[in-house]
């Protein structure tokens, strides 16, 4: 059915398809036939050979579209006619056109409705085209208006959006209820489908644009995305980069939500401040910005150009709000990348608690933010008052958070002077725990950086060594292990014989009246300077697992290596070579033998063969001097004296130094020096039963001396017993 429209001086054809979709066609009719004088009976007959009827009705503030049957012609409506014709219309449809009027009544109702949508849709098509933010929020509900157009860069927005504009075509109308419309229309050049929500004004009766739906593909799908909620994203983007370059707290905490927003609701202001310039860095005019965002139900990640790279913006539709759960900040040009700001919070409240409470020297606070090896090795016993650090406020005007994995360091100064925090991420194996940051160490640097101390350094070092010095002088097995570092109990106190702790050569650092002189601190490693008696002694203290333990001494000795350690870890070994000789334990002594003096005598024995010398008691005199050569694989030591004493030669053999051979120190030969293997040798000679029954001798040569006659009667050789009250444990009194 076709239909002739009068609207604004002009005829239009207007035919309706059986889709239901309408088009327009402007007509150069000229409206001779519809005088006003003119009976409407004289009317209709001259527009029958048009076949179509016009009539308008001033009254109406919007026209009709009339369809009506006059003699079997399908005619229509709408040019102009006074109300004085209405009484004769009404007569002729009560007189013999009732089913004219049933047709009149439906098609006004569809013929109206279609031209009010095409005339909405329009309107608001032709204000985004001319960036009329004021008419763009007239010809929308007060909802779209709120929160679409809510902000003067909306238009801008719009056009991100890219809402086709131009001419338009309804292709289906869905009635929702009487105020209420869903429209799907194409419109602009390119006929681009879109589906708009369209709601009557009360108070105007004028239809509005309510909400509009785009087609997009998303992941291989073709999903319908609202302009409404888009637009709500992409103005809530604008206003949380606004929010963090200004750096208004309150503003801040309003574009932020979950646990994003409890870490910086508990931050202290000035963290918060200096957090969101490293956020907002420099970023590029809001009318330059084009943010991306990829939506996906309720969650939305948004990437915004800076002039250094982007920031990533990670959002979550709450409560028809979109809200921000964490900000990441990706830079090209400087390198200070932000992977996580909510991380950076965390961290930042870890740092701002820890020094509050240092500062207020509350150490069950204290102990909440630290790391616990960190707490108990340092700080629970330490005077907080030796070492100062700054404020939080002091610490947060400038600071540099330099994180890799787990771990983190923040660096800030203190009157001149920087200070490091050193934070670990506190691993959990429950899904719901969240991640928590605490503080393992904090270093202070003096001397332009050339010098540093650790807290634990600085609170442990005095208490350790004092402790140490004193086992010491007790000769405290356990306190000496547990007070030391692995390298000196495992090289030392571990291999002592329980029967040889007594004898320990440490006279010299066990003096009566020990004072500590000096402390200086260089990272991980302290040195202290202390006076034992008479002699200058220093302490080297090394932190390991969080706690400071003694790793060696230094002293100044003719003779002797500067190190306690070596000196200890090589006399430990005589002592225990002589214990063993006691004992008769053939398989010690092969385990610390080199293998020349095993081949020639402990692999052939079942038991130390006996000499003329105290071999034992020779091992355990008085060191003399004791000589290392690491570079030549060789150590000498010299015990006693050049009449009564040894020297035992040792030879690095796989890592370990073992015992190649002993030169005994007697007066009563002619040379002064014995070799033990010639000693045992001979005694294994002269005494068969000691060797093995299966061992076979080496050949050695003892002298070039003539072998006495045989028949002379031969000499009795008295061999010394070995005296063992030097090795066996002392009685108990009863």
């Amino acid at each position: 059915m076709d239909f002739l429209i009068w609207a604004k001086g002009n005829y239009f054809r207007k035919s309706k398809a059986k889709d239901a979709s309408f088009s327009r066609k402007r007509l150069d009719l000229k409206p001779e036939s519809c005088q006003k004088t003119h009976p409407l009976s004289q009317l209709a007959s001259g527009l029958s050979n048009q076949k179509q009827l016009l009539l308008t009705i001033p009254e109406l503030k919007a026209f009709c579209i009339i369809p009506l049957c006059i003699s079997g012609i399908a005619t229509t409506s709408l040019t102009p006619l006074k109300t004085q014709y209405l009484p004769g219309l009404i007569m002729m449809l009560k007189n013999g056109f009732s089913l004219v009027s049933c047709l009149f009544l439906l098609t006004l109702t569809t013929g109206c409705a279609s031209l009010v949508e095409v005339t909405a849709i329009e309107q608001f098509s032709k204000a985004i085209e001319s960036g009329d933010l004021k008419s763009l929020k007239h010809h929308s509900t007060m909802k779209f208006s709120k929160v679409a157009l809510r902000d003067e860069t909306s238009l801008d927005d719009l056009k991100i959006l890219k809402i086709p504009t131009g001419e338009t075509t309804i292709v289906e109308i869905t009635d929702i209820s009487e105020n209420h419309k869903k429209v799907v229309a194409e419109v602009g050049k390119n006929k681009k489908k879109l589906l708009y929500e369209l709601k009557r004004v009360t108070k105007t009766g004028e239809w509005v644009v309510d909400d509009i739906y785009i087609k997009q593909k998303q992941q291989n799908l073709t999903v319908m995305k609202s302009v409404t909620e888009q637009m709500d994203l992409l103005l809530t983007v604008r206003e949380f980069v606004s929010a963090w370059e200004k750096g208004n707290r309150d503003d801040i905490l309003g574009t932020t939500d979950g646990d994003f927003k409890e870490t910086l609701q508990q931050l202290h202001p000035a963290f918060l401040a200096k957090l969101s310039q490293k956020v907002a860095g420099e970023s590029k005019s809001s009318k330059k910005r084009r943010p991306d965002a990829q939506l996906d139900k309720n969650i939305a990640i948004i990437r915004l150009p800076r002039r250094s790279g982007e920031m990533v913006i990670s959002m979550k539709l709450q409560d028809g709000k979109w809200k921000a759960t964490d900000v990441a900040v990706e830079s090209k040009v400087d390198g200070n990348h932000i992977s996580s700001a909510k991380k950076q919070a965390k961290m930042l409240l870890a740092v701002s608690n820890f020094l509050d409470a240092y500062n207020k020297n509350d150490k069950a606070e204290l102990e909440k933010y630290s790391a616990s090896q960190f707490f108990n090795g340092s700080l629970d016993f330490g005077d907080l008052k030796l070492a100062a650090l700054p404020q939080s406020h002091a610490a947060a005007a400038d600071y540099e958070l330099r994180i890799e994995n787990n771990l983190a360091n923040f660096v800030t100064h203190n009157d001149g002077k920087m200070v490091n925090l050193s934070l670990v991420k506190l691993e959990s194996d429950e899904i719901d725990v969240p991640e928590k940051y605490l503080i393992e160490e904090v270093t202070l640097f003096q001397d332009q950086g050339n010098q540093q101390i650790t807290l634990t350094s600085l609170f442990s070092t005095r208490a350790i060594t004092m402790v140490f010095s004193d086992a010491l002088s007790k000769r405290d097995m356990k306190i000496l292990d547990f007070s030391s570092t692995p390298d000196f109990s495992n090289r030392v106190w571990k291999q002592v014989e329980p029967q040889l702790v007594a004898q320990l050569p440490l006279d010299e650092i066990t003096e009566p009246g020990f004072e500590i002189l000096d402390i200086q601190f260089n990272g991980a490693i302290t040195k202290v300077s202390a006076r034992q008696g008479n002699l200058p002694v220093t302490y080297i203290l090394r932190e390991h697992l969080g706690q400071i333990l003694v790793d060696d001494i230094e002293l100044d000795l003719k003779g002797r290596p500067s190190s306690v350690k070596a000196t200890l870890e090589m006399m430990v070994q005589v002592q225990n070579y002589a214990f063993s000789m006691h004992e008769q334990n053939i398989r010690n002594l092969q385990r610390h033998s080199s293998r020349d003096f095993n081949e020639l005598v402990w692999r052939q024995v079942d038991q130390v063969p006996q000499t003329s010398f105290n071999i034992p008691e020779l091992l355990m005199s008085d060191l003399a001097s004791l000589e290392i050569n690491e570079n030549a694989g060789y150590s000498r030591i010299q015990l006693g004296s050049a009449q009564r004493g040894a020297t035992v030669l040792f030879k690095k053999q796989q890592g370990q130094y073992v015992v190649d051979d002993i030169m005994i120190h007697s007066d009563t030969v002619a040379s002064n020096y014995l070799s033990t293997k010639k000693e045992l040798r001979m005694s294994m000679a002269a005494n068969a039963g000691t060797l093995k029954q299966s061992t076979v001798q080496a050949t050695y040569t003892i002298s070039n001396e003539t072998v006495p006659d045989s028949s002379a009667a031969p000499q009795a050789v008295s061999i010394p017993e070995i005296q063992p009250t030097a090795f066996e444990l002392p009685q108990q009194e009863p």
